[in-house]
């Protein structure tokens, strides 16, 4: 990364972590579990049979230097693979990163999820909708996570990404 990129990857991260801390969290909220009033996951229980694993078991440099898995939904799919503007993810994309403790994948700690909204409906990050959750699907962090944003603003520009999503490893 030359110099001038690194400069303007850090104020991109600037200008978002700004933007995320002035935020309203319910802003492309995902949904609300009418019995709790709490945020409910932006994908399945059954998502590892219905979506694609574009990423098999691999140990990851970001999430807690975790092992991970990464699946799409067949909207999500083409765009993930071609890892190219020219191929934009649509409006109800939905990526989810199942994080690992183990090696072998067997130990389910957690995901990290991100379903794209309508155009314009977050713009400062793509239209994206994050959420971390607990291996029982129990949301943990919802919106938009700053350290999530943070991290992918830097490494997931091209070539390595593009839209704030990270398909190839740096």
């Amino acid at each position: 990364m030359s110099l001038h990129q690194m400069i303007i990857s850090r104020f991109l991260v600037l200008i978002f972590s700004l933007h995320i801390a002035s935020c309203d969290d319910s802003v492309g909220n995902a949904g609300i579990d009418d019995v709790n009033s709490s945020p409910v996951a932006i994908f399945p229980a059954n998502f590892m049979s219905m979506y694609s694993e574009l990423r098999d078991c691999r140990h990851s440099h970001e999430h807690e230097l975790n092992h991970i898995r990464v699946f799409a939904n067949d909207l999500a799919a083409a765009s993930y693979l071609a890892l190219s503007p020219d191929v934009p993810y649509p409006p109800g994309s939905i990526l989810v990163k199942a994080e690992y403790e183990d090696k072998d994948c067997l130990d389910l700690i957690g995901f990290t999820a991100v379903r794209r909204g309508e155009v314009g409906s977050v713009p400062d990050v793509y239209d994206w909708y994050w959420q971390k959750l607990d291996a029982d699907r129990n949301v943990t962090e919802d919106g938009a996570p700053w350290r999530c944003i943070n991290c992918h603003a830097v490494h997931c520009a091209p070539p390595h990404g593009f839209e704030l999503t990270c398909a190839e490893e740096i």
